[in-house]
């Protein structure tokens, strides 16, 4: 029971908010409990061990908060990215921790830290959103670009088309206009009026 309870708890969690999977209030000083919540949990909700049906997700979530919360920043770009991640979640929690003007408590589960984390749920999800958005647009600008490069493409292959075909014609074209030149210069002679006289 206990292993579904903690299965559907980190399922209903926002997937960045790594703090909350793990149950680590980024308020105080965090970097020791990370591997030891990570063991403690995973040994929990290990799929091999769970018949939930969501225990591999729930388990995938736990890994990629570990992986975030625990990674140093060693030059890697990879690294960079979760360390900046980690950075930016903290900083999110802080800002809505001075926004609510809550007291800072260590406990993870009084009501002001429970507070918190709805509040950072919330920010998360306006950041998915706005990424989005911007994600479509960005689609839909690329989806534009190419379409124009179409365009521009089927442009000059037809006007290959039509150069190559006015070239084809070149012949007959100049036959034609010789023989209106012809037929108009031959003017027809006016017969001669006999005189009698």
């Amino acid at each position: 029971m206990a292993r579904d309870q903690e299965i559907d708890r980190i399922l209903a969690s926002h997937a960045r908010d790594y703090f909350t999977i793990l149950q680590i209030n980024p308020l105080f000083d965090f970097e020791g409990l990370i591997k030891r919540l990570y063991r403690k949990k995973s040994l929990l909700i290990h799929p091999d061990k769970v018949k939930h049906p969501q225990a591999s997700k729930a388990f995938d979530r736990l890994k990629r908060a570990e992986h975030v919360l625990s990674t140093e920043d060693d030059g890697d770009e990879d690294a960079k990215k979760r360390v900046n991640e980690k950075a930016a979640l903290v900083d999110i929690y802080k800002q809505v921790s001075v926004g609510l003007k809550t007291s800072i408590v260590e406990d993870f589960n009084h009501k002001d830290n429970v507070l918190i984390r709805e509040k950072v749920h919330l920010v998360l999800d306006n950041q998915d959103k706005q990424e989005e958005v911007e994600r479509v647009y960005n689609q839909r600008q690329e989806a534009s670009k190419n379409e124009e490069l179409k365009n521009a493409a089927k442009e000059r292959q037809m006007r290959k088309q039509w150069e190559s075909k006015w070239e084809d014609d070149r012949d007959s074209r100049v036959q034609l206009w010789r023989n209106y030149v012809n037929k108009v210069e031959k003017k027809k002679k006016k017969p001669k009026k006999k005189v009698l006289a």
